[in-house]
């Protein structure tokens, strides 16, 4: 099939003002095809790749503050570690804790205190599984001053021994003394039994 021919002695022949429109109007098609066809487009794919720059540099900004945290609370868990390990140190082993509160009831004796009452607790363990408490119930009379240096005394034993529940009832002379009865809960922690390792299966026949 043949193209139509252009006769351009008839293109010739159109005045130059509508030559000027005509050109216009070409140039005009040329460049909206352009916008339309290739501007546009990559005016969508530039504003996705910005949309897609932004979201990541959020996530990004969102872990870095996630990280500087996470350092955080790993430094707080290595000094919390640390502490509980202090802490551990000064938890003696049941059979320690027994002869340690025996001491205590003779220090009394040696201060100058009646021991009135000695009477040992339930032993109960803590939830965490980290100590045993075992608490005694003790009742002592004697000058206020021998009572003060008593607690003292334990205050400033290595192992963690607590005074709670402290009751002091009405003084009252005896033997030319001022005497006080003095009844309070002392408590040692010790250490948690280690837990037993399972006992190997019997071999069978």
């Amino acid at each position: 099939m043949e193209l139509p021919k252009i006769n351009l002695e008839s293109f010739r022949a159109v005045p130059v003002l509508q030559k000027i429109l005509l050109l216009g109007m070409i140039m005009g098609g040329i460049g909206a095809g352009f916008y339309n066809f290739v501007v546009i487009p990559k005016n969508d794919l530039i504003a996705s790749l910005q949309a897609e720059i932004g979201k990541l540099d959020s996530e990004i900004q969102t872990l870095t503050i996630k990280v500087k945290h996470l350092d955080e609370l790993i430094a707080a868990n290595k000094q919390l570690e640390i502490e509980l390990a202090k802490k551990k140190e000064r938890l003696p082993p049941q059979e320690e804790a027994v002869m340690l509160l025996k001491q205590l009831s003779d220090l009394g004796v040696r201060l100058g205190l009646d021991i009135k009452l000695w009477k040992p607790g339930s032993q109960a363990e803590d939830p965490s599984k980290l100590f045993v408490r075992m608490p005694v119930s003790v009742e002592v009379a004697g000058g206020y001053h021998t009572a003060a240096l008593f607690f003292d005394r334990i205050n400033k034993l290595p192992r963690i021994i607590n005074v709670s529940d402290l009751r002091m009832g009405a003084s009252k002379i005896e033997r030319s003394r001022v005497v006080i009865q003095t009844l309070f809960e002392l408590t040692a922690f010790v250490a948690s039994p280690e837990p037993k390792a399972p006992e190997p299966a019997a071999k069978a026949k």
